[in-house]
């Protein structure tokens, strides 16, 4: 039997009480962002400012969490976006989900708010809440290591799992993360730092000495099964590249099939983005190869610029959709300029994604002199100074910090957001690879690679090669069938949780194989179908959060998408045919009318009990 300890944690009174999750529960949504979604639906009142005490931030590992090296330390965090204003989830990997686990706890929920800045401390399953006035206004590294310090373990990351915000999150930027220990690993996306920040929560530390294998069945066979998976994942060819390269190899891969966006997805191919790639930055910056905890993959890459103008102290955790966002996006290839934004935004606590998303924005917008800024394509030292002014709310930062949806509506021009649902787009355009045209615009959180990654079937071939630019019939429902079964399988990854870099090659990990991880460890009983039951599940709970704030329900393509790629590779393409006649398949295939689960699919997800939202 599974049982999922959670701590939760209301900042008002300074209360903790613990709550316990078993099978009746975690056969239908396991951990991380299934369970976390699950009491969001439940709790969070309709209608409530995110940045209101009554919003909660569900801190969740998973069941298997560190318990198998098969990139199992992540941990997902769940809220009410500031960014969206309906639920989001953001997930990080390092060691914190490894070090909360070991803490005694597998979850925790912050609600309430604190009238001064604090910090939590969970170690063998006591709670305290201690001052943090110290700390506000500290970059995140010196928070990390501050609080680790005061805590008495020494200044290196390994030692404990901590969890802060840094003067983005504290000053309410609408995109802000929250970095996570083990170098600059951050749960981005929805500015899940902002709530944070909102509650004066500076940070979070997590240790124990729980044994995380005490309950499971068969001690040793788990070990040896878990192994053998472990062993075959690091033998396939896209793990190995991983490893040598890091997330950025995929810049030339993108780039030469032209689906690599510039200038604010102007178009999708950038002659100039030979600095930016993967193997040039290897070869020039890279200092050290890095992994999380438990990942046989290791597929971080630490950077250093040390000399020039845009030198930094220390290293940099780099990543292709970092150097992208504040690289091509913001029309920017000088690689140690790019290295440098990365830097700075992982000090100050952004989400990297949304900030070059609304840089590029800002960018365009006074390009049409609507911004008064005077600022143009690739501006380096312009752009440090923005990013600056954007985590301190400083002039037009204050704007800026708002998220690229507000400032593109606050300056009269909608049509410069590039997204979904209020959320800016990843590195990949979806008019050239088109699986995208479905994934990012169904995708609950907004525009959002990971909810199902095309490039596994449009580039990598797994589970089936795609054509990403094929428009018949047959590929636009084979699309919309294998969007919905990689959205079911990153719920699950998710929720488990476990890296999705390991559903990257055939040798990875999948539903089969989580069957076999959990029937082994938990003596349960359950198929890999029921593991996509699962997955399918968690995305309707994630829909109904939207059914229930009445916003965001429809799924729409932006406009932007149905004009023409006008040079590269792709040139030409745009995204309409896949969206307008791929959403009719995808509606029909989930069985939802309009963007909204019907009854008969609630009953047959055993989701009766929201069916009043319908």
């Amino acid at each position: 039997m599974a049982i999922f300890r959670v701590a939760r944690i209301d900042l008002s009174t300074e209360k903790v009480t613990e709550e316990v999750y078993k099978d009746d529960v975690l056969k239908k949504f396991l951990g991380g962002r299934g369970l976390g979604s699950y009491l969001a639906l439940k709790e969070i009142p309709r209608g409530i400012d995110p940045f209101s005490p009554s919003n909660r931030l569900y801190i969740f590992a998973g069941p298997l969490s560190a318990m198998a090296n098969l990139s199992t330390s992540r941990v997902t965090v769940v809220t009410k976006s500031p960014l969206t204003g309906s639920l989001t989830h953001a997930n990080a990997g390092g060691n914190f989900a490894y070090w909360l686990r070991k803490s005694g706890y597998d979850g925790l929920i912050i609600e309430g708010s604190s009238e001064e800045p604090v910090y939590v401390v969970v170690k063998d399953g006591d709670v305290a809440i201690k001052p943090a006035r110290h700390l506000w206004g500290r970059w995140t590294g010196a928070a990390v290591k501050a609080i680790l310090r005061e805590n008495g373990f020494p200044e290196e990351e390994k030692a404990a799992g901590v969890a802060v915000i840094g003067p983005a999150g504290e000053n309410l930027s609408r995109i802000a993360g929250i970095r996570m220990s083990d170098y600059e690993r951050f749960a981005g996306r929805g500015g899940v730092g902002a709530v944070m920040g909102s509650k004066k929560l500076k940070g979070i530390l997590v240790w124990g000495t729980r044994d995380l294998l005490k309950d499971v069945k068969d001690r040793a066979k788990f070990i040896a099964e878990s192994t053998k998976l472990a062993q075959r994942l690091m033998s396939g060819p896209t793990a190995k590249a991983l490893h040598i390269y890091g997330t950025n190899l995929l810049t030339a891969v993108i780039n030469s099939i032209g689906a690599y966006p510039t200038r604010n997805f102007e178009t999708a191919y950038a002659e100039e983005a030979d600095k930016l790639t993967g193997e040039y930055i290897k070869k020039n910056y890279v200092v050290e190869t890095h992994a999380c905890m438990m990942c046989p993959i290791g597929c971080t890459q630490h950077v250093m610029v040390k000399g020039g103008p845009f030198k930094f102290i220390g290293k940099a955790k780099y990543e292709y959709e970092n150097t992208w966002s504040l690289g091509a996006n913001i029309g920017l290839f000088d690689p140690e300029a790019d290295l440098r934004l990365q830097k700075l935004a992982n000090e100050l606590g952004f989400d990297t994604i949304s900030l070059g998303n609304t840089l590029a924005a800002a960018l365009e917008l006074a390009k049409m002199g609507k911004l008064p800024v005077n600022i143009d394509w690739g501006d380096a030292g312009a752009l440090v100074d923005l990013v600056i002014r954007m985590a301190n709310r400083s002039d037009i930062g204050d704007d800026l910090a708002e998220g690229d949806y507000r400032l593109a509506l606050k300056y009269g021009e909608p049509r410069v957001f590039r997204g979904s649902r209020g959320q800016g787009l990843p590195a990949y355009d979806p008019r050239s690879l088109k699986g995208f045209a479905l994934s990012y615009f169904t995708a609950n959180r907004g525009g959002d690679h990971l909810e199902a990654y095309s490039p596994t079937w449009e580039v990598l071939g797994v589970p089936e090669k795609v054509d990403p630019l094929c428009e018949t019939p047959e590929c636009i429902e084979k699309q919309a069938r294998i969007v919905i079964y990689a959205q079911h399988l990153m719920a699950l990854t998710d929720s488990v949780t476990y890296c999705k870099f390991a559903t990257l090659d055939r040798e990875g990990i999948f539903e089969k194989d989580l069957a076999y991880l959990f029937n082994l460890a938990y003596d349960w009983d359950v198929t890999p179908e029921d593991m996509l039951t699962i997955g399918e599940r968690i995305f309707n709970v994630e829909r109904l959060f939207h059914v229930k704030e009445g916003k965001w329900v429809k799924d729409e393509l932006n406009p932007h998408f149905r004009n023409p790629i006008p040079t590269g590779p792709a040139k030409g393409h745009t995204a309409a045919k896949m969206f307008d006649e791929g959403i009719k398949i995808y509606y029909k295939l989930r069985g939802w009318v309009d963007g909204k689960p019907t009854y008969d699919t609630l009953k047959r997800l055993g989701l009766e009990e929201f069916q009043y939202l319908l």
